[in-house]
This record gives C-alpha cells, structure tokens and sequence, in this order.
C-alpha cells in the first residue's frame, strides 16, 4: 500500500505541471459515427443507399439541412446528451493499475501506472432524418440490428465497452421552413458504459513517473 501511494503522490506531481490532452468524447463519438455510418437502405428503384452520418445537435442537424443543397435526405446525425457518475461502477483514486509495454528502441519491457479510471454513463442521441417513413423505418431496423442486445464501441482506450439503445422516440414535429419539404425524424437514446481514462505513465527502473512517447507499444494487463 504504501508503494501504491507513492506513484499516486509522484503522479500528482507530475500532473501539476504537464498537461495532455486525452481526446476522450472524440474518440467515442467518433467510434459511433464509423459504426453508425455503415447503416445503408434500400431505395424505391431497389438500389442500396449508404446513409450520410455526421455530427451535430438536433438544431444544427436541421439547420444544416435546410442550408446545404448538397445535403440529400435521409442522413443521420449523433450528438453527445449527457455524461453521469455511475456509482455501480464506481472505483477510487487510490486505485493504482499497473500494466505493461514494449519499449520498441530499447527492446524491453516496461511498467505502465496510471489512478484508476472514473466509470460514468455516456449517453448519445441518434437522429435519424428522411423525408418518408418506409426510409426512416429501414434505418432504425439497421440500428436496431446492431444493438443485439449491445454494440460494441471499439477505442483507442478499449474494445470491450458496449452501448445499449435506451430509447426510441418519434420527434418528426421538428421540419425545414420550406412548406414543401416534410421531415420525419427518430430519437435513439443509447448509453454508453464506460471509463473516463486517466493518463498513463512510464513507471522508470528507479522508481520515477515519465510521459509515455511513441517508442511505448503493445500495452497489456499485467498479470
């Protein structure tokens, strides 16, 4: 225990005075919009369609719509709605996870520390946007189809977080302010469970904490 609260008091040091950049909600929304992306329809001349996926509030997913002419119906958009504390989940910061790596210049194995990650719940809402039900209702069959039960959002951080749809709801009261356009629209409300990663550190020979370079890779469990 008291090795373990000797790398948390040397990360803390360090953290005072380094600072990087974990990417944590883009790599998730990003990793839906891959998976999102592949959903494709069939079309009224029996031709597979591939559906636009892109990101943006449901505000700015009509704007844009109404906007870019280039923009062809139906698409989908994605947007972050909330991320919570989950107490089931729940782990302290004296928590240290140790793990290992390969040091590819020096050709050895190395320590890797990090303070145990927060678990929360990462909710994102799905949009789907069409101009005719039968569209709107293949895609949320696609979707649907994906989540059995979950899908798996595969990062940079991890391959075995799941998401799960929540909700589905119909909002198609939202439409473009042109007369002749009418807009159907679905909500899918999925949660993602997942950890908030701490920054990792190269855990030296000698004891100290040093930023982990691109010469780190292969990074496991230690067993």
């Amino acid at each position: 225990m008291r090795a373990y609260n000797d790398i948390r008091r040397k990360i803390q040091d360090f953290e005072a005075t380094n600072n990087s950049k974990i990417d944590f909600f883009r790599e998730y929304t990003q990793a839906l919009i891959r998976k999102i992306g592949t959903v494709e329809i069939i079309d009224a001349e029996n031709k597979s369609v591939k559906i636009e996926t892109f990101f943006a509030n449901p505000e700015r997913a009509i704007a844009k719509i109404r906007e870019d002419r280039n923009l062809v119906l139906p698409v989908i958009s994605i947007a972050i709605d909330d991320i919570e504390d989950d107490a089931l989940r729940r782990r302290t910061d004296a928590q240290i996870e140790m793990e290992k790596g390969w040091n590819k210049k020096s050709q050895r194995a190395v320590r890797i520390v990090s303070v145990a990650p927060k678990a929360v719940k990462l909710t994102f809402v799905i949009n789907l946007w069409a101009k005719y039900v039968e569209d709107l209702n293949q895609m949320l069959e696609n979707i649907q189809l994906m989540f059995n039960p979950a899908l798996d959002v595969k990062t940079k951080f991890s391959t075995t977080i799941q998401a799960f749809i929540n909700q589905v709801s119909d909002n198609s009261s939202m439409a473009v302010s042109d007369r002749e356009d009418r807009v159907v629209r679905k909500s899918i409300v999925v949660v993602v469970d997942t950890y908030v990663p701490n920054r990792k550190y190269l855990y030296t020979s000698t004891g100290e904490i040093e930023s982990i370079n691109s010469e780190i890779v292969a990074i496991t469990e230690l067993c």
